[in-house]
């Protein structure tokens, strides 16, 4: 990747916090919730002006390129083109015959079409088209944000002339937000080096694969491709771009939102916001009001942050105190308990009911790996089958003589392959399917294992395999390209599996209590 490896020495020095140059940048949609749930933040960025050569779908490929090049330089026959390329001389005429056929050269393959010269020099000159786009800078950290955009999404403020602007939500209605402005001390800029802007262009490329396995491609941006990035050597500028931040769940007390809605979080400034907020008060206590927790005038920043995990913590185990003994397991349901508030308050985007579906399996494929690990199969009486055999897999299903193993149950896992379910014994890590069958093979042996006591009616596994397939759903991409029924996840759906997916793991709260 080509980018100017020059760095400035004025990285760390900074800058006024009053500095405003005006400029303020909007991508992403409002989050779902109430008007007290989020908060609009305005994070500063530096915006460096980039080019880059545009990947485009190639109009001829490699061998008909060459073909062409040569006969342009007046070598046409069949045989002289394939002893200096290397080709078999039958492929070099299959090659001649589908230019002739596209009419970029002529019946004797001699010379090339008008039409033939166009197409060869906009080949050869495609690697040299430039397009323009904008990287961002964290004008907190100085690291570079794994976004790029074509253009700057200028928000304009209803007054230029206030220090705190309001914008227009809603031309419609004429509704307004107001962000917070935080003063926190700037960096100054400095031109990114080449391991930086790469770095930066490799995760963005990760997060839109990973948003592409979510979500369909009209919920997402359009990507953009390219094969390299050149820093234009201008000065940056300030700009200040809108991103949402609501309640978070276990792990973090905040969510801070993808400002370009390609991940549901923007996870490159998770980390920067403890930061922020020991230098900007009034942010902090913006933010504490929006969890419910008013910052105490007794406490620094740490301590308060401290205390509020501990509070989510406890707050979990008031409502699952059996779950005190086994923290994975205890950090899932606070998740899950966390998504079921958001979606509860009105936070129902698509993405936010596909990830309570994904969030609903993580729980159940926590619980199996306790029960993998918690009572271990006997591998040694695990039949060996090279290849998936659904009539003896169903067959060993049965035999274990489990109260909530139906028939259908036994058919739809049977399907499993078994070297899979002998691999999750030692490293659990498969689907949740092949995680229940692999935990289930546990049973044997084991006299106090809990599927040996739990019914068809308390476990409902079919139910389960039904989470299985919709989480498979929300994980890939869905169109009526695929031939297959697509089933809409809809707020019901979500609650539906959350509900379960808790019901169905406090079935164990005994043997997790111990």
């Amino acid at each position: 990747m080509a980018v100017s490896a020059n760095k400035n020495d004025y990285m760390n020095k900074q800058i006024p916090d009053n500095t405003d140059t005006g400029l303020y940048l909007k991508y992403g949609r409002r989050p779902a919730g109430s008007n007290d749930k989020v908060q609009a933040v305005l994070w500063p960025v530096w915006i460096h002006k980039v080019l880059y050569p545009e990947v485009q779908q190639p109009k001829m490929n490699l061998y008909q390129k060459v073909v062409m090049r040569l006969i342009r330089a007046k070598t046409h026959d069949a045989e002289d083109i394939a002893q200096l390329t290397g080709m078999h001389i039958n492929l070099v005429k299959l090659i001649q015959a589908e230019l002739y056929s596209r009419g970029w050269i002529n019946a004797l393959a001699t010379t090339l079409t008008e039409d033939g010269v166009n197409v060869i020099n906009e080949a050869d000159q495609q690697s040299e088209l430039l397009a323009s786009g904008y990287l961002f800078q964290d004008a907190y950290t100085g690291r570079l944000w794994p976004r790029i955009e074509k253009r700057l999404n200028i928000l304009e403020p209803v007054d230029p002339t206030t220090v705190h602007p309001e914008f227009r939500q809603d031309r419609k209605t004429g509704r307004t937000f107001k962000p917070f402005k935080p003063s926190a001390t700037l960096r100054r800029s400095s031109q990114p080096d080449a391991r930086a802007a790469s770095k930066a262009w490799q995760d963005y490329r990760s997060d839109y694969r990973y948003a592409r396995q979510l979500y369909s491609s009209c919920q997402i941006p359009e990507q953009i491709s390219l094969s390299g990035i050149r820093i234009q050597d201008v000065q940056p500028e300030l700009a200040w771009i809108v991103v949402w931040i609501t309640p978070g769940n276990a792990d973090n007390l905040w969510s801070i939102k993808d400002p370009f809605n390609i991940r549901d979080e923007a996870w490159w400034l998770t980390n920067n916001l403890s930061q922020l907020l020991e230098s900007d008060h009034n942010l902090l206590k913006r933010l504490g009001q929006l969890i419910d927790q008013p910052e105490p005038e007794n406490q620094t920043v740490s301590e308060w942050l401290n205390s509020l995990q501990q509070q989510a913590q406890i707050q979990v185990m008031l409502e699952c105190p059996w779950a005190n003994n086994e923290p994975d397991i205890a950090a899932a349901i606070s998740i899950l308990l966390t998504r079921k508030k958001t979606i509860s308050d009105g936070q129902k985007y698509q993405n936010d009911l596909e990830a309570a579906i994904t969030e609903s399996q993580k729980l159940l494929e926590v619980l199996m790996q306790w029960l993998i690990k918690t009572y271990p199969a006997n591998t040694g009486s695990i039949p060996k089958s090279g290849k998936t055999d659904s009539k003896l897999h169903k067959q060993l299903l049965l035999a274990l003589g489990l109260p909530a193993m139906t028939e259908d149950v036994a058919d739809t896992l049977s399907r499993q392959s078994l070297q899979g379910v002998i691999r999750s014994l030692s490293m659990p890590t498969s689907s949740l399917k092949a995680l229940f069958f692999a935990a289930a093979l546990g049973s044997v042996g084991n006299p106090e294992h809990p599927l040996k006591s739990l019914d068809a009616q308390q476990l409902q596994l079919e139910r389960l395999l039904k989470l299985a397939d919709l989480r498979n759903q929300a994980s890939h991409g869905n169109s009526r390209f695929t031939g297959k029924q697509y089933q809409e996840i809809t707020e019901a759906h979500a609650l539906e599996q959350i509900a379960y997916a808790l019901s169905f793991t406090e079935h164990f709260k005994e043997w997790i209590h111990g």
